[in-house]
């Protein structure tokens, strides 16, 4: 038997917060619904909460560091936990023209907090609203789940994972709730050959376009 502490790395746009290409102006940070609430269940539940994000528009000279850093503070004011809302953050600022080092889908970020917390990747979750943030789940062999906010209609279908089956939830709120009910204390003791046998199955695929 193996007891680990819950770790969670979270996207944060369209997944904690509206979806605003090249985000620069901390007054236009805006918490999804029932993101606030979600993050507070997280907490509760003495999850390790990671944030891991890409912004190419610092690649691309769009937007600077310390301009994703204040989007950054204003987002963790408003979620109501400031400095102490995650346990880590990554900011990938390459550009898709740039050799990717920390821009998902690399798993690189992931990978380093599993070695650093000593954390079971059985326990992980790489939860995203964009293809890029599954892969960086499944490349880091981690669960991924994805967060279909467009209420499934516009997340494409990924032909090379439709044989894996991953979860999929309509919002961080939703998510949630659900892990709540599997880890109500942020921790869990499991077999690891028989893990998660008797919890409720929610297992889908990604939606069709």
């Amino acid at each position: 038997m193996v007891t680990s502490k819950i770790a969670i790395f979270l996207d944060r746009d369209g997944t904690i917060i509206a979806d605003k290409n090249y985000l620069k102006d901390p007054d236009g940070v805006e918490l999804l619904p029932e993101a606030k609430d979600a993050i507070s269940n997280l907490k509760s539940a003495k999850c390790m909460l990671f944030l891991f994000s890409n912004q190419s528009g610092i690649g691309r000279g769009i937007i600077s560091m310390d301009d994703v850093s204040r989007c950054n503070l204003r987002m963790m004011e408003l979620l109501g936990y400031g400095s102490n809302t995650f346990d880590a953050i990554c900011i990938a600022p390459e550009s898709p023209d740039n050799t990717p080092i920390y821009r998902k889908p690399s798993p690189r970020f992931i990978v380093e907090m599993v070695e650093k917390f000593d954390l079971a990747k059985e326990n992980c979750y790489m939860v995203g609203d964009k293809e890029s943030d599954i892969l960086a789940g499944i490349n880091a062999q981690i669960n991924a789940i994805l967060i279909a906010t467009d209420g499934g209609t516009k997340t494409p279908f990924f032909e090379h994972q439709k044989n894996k089956e991953i979860r999929v939830f309509s919002s961080l709120f939703e998510f949630s709730k659900w892990l709540l009910k599997i880890y109500p204390g942020g921790f869990l003791e499991f077999d690891t050959k028989n893990k998660l046998q008797n919890t409720e199955s929610v297992l889908t695929k990604i939606p069709k376009n």
